[in-house]
């Protein structure tokens, strides 16, 4: 596969992502979606947090684990012999009803988890399309299994720079404790780190609970999501 994006970066297929997510996809010309990388129980691949009351609560989507470890995020299978999408539509409902922006862009992620998902990756690339477009983001993505590659981390994103013809990468925060940025920039790829802190907003609850799922930021804050999600995030070059 071949392209012409010069800045990109890439990221496993989180479920709900929080707004770093999606500010990162924001400064890029390709965003690349990670699902031939091995599933971690306990990550944000099927989970993340969004406010109940005065806290974070889990919102975790049941996965088929026994007999698969080891498993790529696009293998996963969701466990719906479990009624989650009752208890996630239930939960959004009775936290959110009363945010400002509700009814304006909840009803589209509610039709989401009406529909017969079987595979993680559909849902969460489904999600993660909805919450872009609502923050009204429009950088290309793609999955990762695409693109034919493979070997460790670093030569891993060596070969997707190369594949999409990309000069410069965007690492998060902690790259360098697994990256070899010395070897990416002997392949001449630029190397930048970017920094995420939230900025506050109203929430539904007391006080602010940073880096909920985005849909947080969505529901209370609607056309002024996008503005919020993006004034948190600093590149550097590294």
């Amino acid at each position: 596969m071949s392209g012409t994006a010069r800045r990109i970066t890439a990221h496993q297929a989180n479920h709900l992502p929080y707004p770093g997510f999606f500010a990162k996809m924001h400064t890029v010309d390709q965003f690349v979606i990670l699902d031939d990388v091995q599933f971690v129980k306990g990550e944000y691949h099927n989970r993340n947090r969004v406010r109940l009351k005065a806290a974070a609560h889990w919102l975790t989507v049941p996965v088929i684990h026994s007999g698969r470890q080891g498993q790529c995020i696009a293998d996963v299978e969701i466990d719906n012999r479990r009624d989650w999408r009752g208890t996630h539509l239930r939960t959004l409902q009775q936290n959110y009803s009363g945010a400002p922006h509700f009814a304006a862009y909840f009803p589209p992620f509610a039709e989401l988890y009406a529909q017969p998902w079987e595979r993680l990756i559909d849902f969460n690339l489904a999600l993660i399309r909805g919450l872009a477009a609502a923050l009204e983001i429009s950088t290309p993505c793609c999955l990762s299994s695409g693109l034919q590659i493979s070997g460790n981390v670093t030569d891993r994103l060596i070969d997707i720079c190369a594949a999409t013809g990309a000069t410069e990468f965007v690492h998060g925060k902690h790259a360098r404790d697994y990256v070899d940025f010395d070897k990416m920039s002997a392949a001449g790829i630029a190397n930048t780190t970017q920094s995420y802190t939230a900025a506050e907003y109203l929430q539904t609850g007391p006080g602010f609970v940073a880096n909920l799922a985005v849909i947080d930021v969505v529901l209370n804050c609607g056309p002024e999501a996008r503005d919020l999600v993006l004034a948190g995030n600093t590149l550097q070059g590294a």
